[in-house]
């Protein structure tokens, strides 16, 4: 009975092990990703694809739970990026803000000395 006990607590102590380790790695290479263009925009849309961005609300109950549930895997995703470093979802879209921002400015028109509206 007592070797059962103790063999027992040596597999749970070595899956919380494997768990710890897979977990360390799993926040290094999310922190890697978030260090690169790419890996910014891959996130971005890996979030817009949970739809963390639209409402989940619907008149269909199925729906949305449906949607709760893609939600909440965008929640896991932002809260494994608070875990890295509190402040690369805020960072990523004052980025994502900034790029719209520089994007919309480019296409405005210019106003000409005269007043004329001139496109660069």
């Amino acid at each position: 009975m007592l070797d059962e006990f103790e063999a027992r607590e040596a597999r749970d102590a070595e899956a919380r092990e494997r768990a710890a380790r897979e977990e360390a790695e799993i926040r290094e290479s999310l922190r890697l990703l978030m260090d690169t263009a790419e890996g910014k925009r891959v996130v971005f849309w890996l979030l817009r694809r949970t739809g963390l961005y639209a409402s989940a609300f619907e008149t269909n109950e199925a729906m949305e739970r449906y949607r709760l549930g893609r939600q909440s895997i965008g929640l896991e995703i932002l809260g494994k990026l608070d875990r890295i470093d509190a402040r690369l979802y805020p960072r990523l879209l004052l980025e994502r803000g900034e790029a719209r921002e520089l994007t919309r400015a480019a296409h405005a028109p210019r106003q000409t000395e005269d007043g004329d509206d001139q496109y660069a």
